[in-house]
């Protein structure tokens, strides 16, 4: 959906000279760089603009830098090897004296943004990342491997109770009660160490009748709620979203590319909730799994051990302090509807900002998109523009 995201971005008008939305410096972040495509595609839609590409994954990112620099673009875009959780931290430089592309000018304003929440080829391909069932490498998973903890240490680590949670809330995984209690009948013999070998064990525990219906591999979804734990990816969509639209000029633009019902419902909860549109909006139905029944003493006891395990996997810090398996379109009523301050670098003092929702409902492929590029299927596009600054007194 190339096109649709440069549309949303208003390429063409901010590239326009007869345009009243006319930037010829303008500057834009794509958020997750992957493997610089979207970025690629600013860059020739816009002839002077800049962009700059924040990438969490250092491997990845420099394979997008090499191909940019290939294709003749080199001079334009800067990279920004972080989260896009930190951007007005990790934006502070560029705004004081840090050239932003090779003209060496710096930055006064941001003029659009683009998050793309889904995997490179580049990250599935290499089999030493663990992302991928069909190359067998280390249970990881993780986009940054210096820190936080890997998909061996939630395969190995997790009690089934919390296994299958992740699965079904992550990923909504039909099965995710019979492959959990396979994981730790294996794990007993021995830690579970390779995505083949948790890949076997997924396709054994999942009825072969069912196999044999479904046309994707068994793993899937298990694959995908791994990614998606280890990497705190709905918290990252929701903290993300919010730290990029606070960092854009006034009607500029936030588009996001989704690829999952829950990264969707989160990415529409955080752009209400960012409206100012969550007070009297009734909360998502949680989804529950039927268990065997339990005393109150056992129920007790996998509450406590669940919360022991998790505390030890994910620490909560200044930036993480939450459960893991909660998403954030959980937790969007009782944040409420927030008079989100501005940024020193983008407003005066007693200022608030907001944004208004230009996609009431998600941008789908089309069947000519889907043809050409089969990842796309499940692609969803949502985009907010960022309202001029307020008074709080106003707001």
């Amino acid at each position: 959906m190339v096109d649709e995201v440069l549309e949303f971005l208003r390429l063409d008008s901010l590239a326009d000279e007869q345009n009243p939305l006319y930037k010829p410096d303008a500057v834009f972040i794509d958020g997750t760089l992957g493997t610089g495509g979207h970025t690629l595609a600013m860059l020739r839609a816009h002839p002077t603009c800049r962009v700059l590409g924040f990438d969490r994954d250092a491997e990845s990112q420099k394979f997008a830098l090499q191909r940019i620099h290939d294709a003749g673009f080199g001079g334009r875009v800067t990279p920004v090897n972080g989260d896009f959780r930190d951007a007005p931290e990790l934006l502070e430089p560029f705004f004081d004296n840090q050239k932003v592309g090779a003209d060496g000018r710096p930055i006064s304003r941001i003029d659009g943004a683009l998050v793309d929440a889904g995997m490179s080829l580049f990250q599935i391909s290499w089999a030493e990342r663990g992302l991928s069932f069909q190359n067998d490498g280390p249970l990881d998973m993780r986009y940054n491997r210096t820190t936080g903890p890997s998909a061996y240490d939630l395969v190995n680590g997790l009690s089934v109770n919390e296994l299958e949670d992740l699965l079904f809330k992550l990923a909504d995984e039909r099965w995710a009660r019979r492959i959990a209690t396979f994981i730790a009948e294996q794990r007993r013999t021995h830690p579970i160490a390779t995505t083949s070998e948790l890949a076997k064990i997924v396709e054994n525990a999942i009825p072969a009748g069912v196999r044999h219906e479904s046309k994707v591999h068994p793993a899937t979804k298990t694959f995908a709620a791994l990614r998606l734990a280890v990497n705190d990816e709905f918290w990252a969509l929701d903290t993300g979203s919010e730290a990029l639209c606070s960092v854009l000029a006034p009607t500029a633009r936030l588009v996001v590319l989704t690829y999952s019902s829950n990264e969707d419902r989160t990415i529409k909860r955080t752009f209400r909730r960012l409206a100012g549109r969550v007070e009297g909006i009734e909360s998502e139905p949680r989804r529950t799994r039927p268990r065997k029944r339990a005393t109150f003493s056992q129920k007790s006891h996998e509450a406590g051990a669940m919360r022991s395990s998790l505390a030890q996997l994910f620490p909560i810090g200044e930036k993480s302090n939450k459960n893991p398996l909660q998403l954030p379109f959980e937790m969007a009523q009782s944040r409420g509807n927030p008079e989100i301050p501005v940024h020193p670098r983008f407003g005066a003092s007693g200022q608030t900002w907001a944004v208004k929702i230009i996609t009431p409902k998600p941008l789908v492929p089309t069947d000519a998109e889907i043809a050409a590029n089969p990842l796309a299927r499940s692609c969803k596009l949502r985009a907010v523009e960022k309202a001029s600054l307020i008074e709080k007194s106003g707001f």
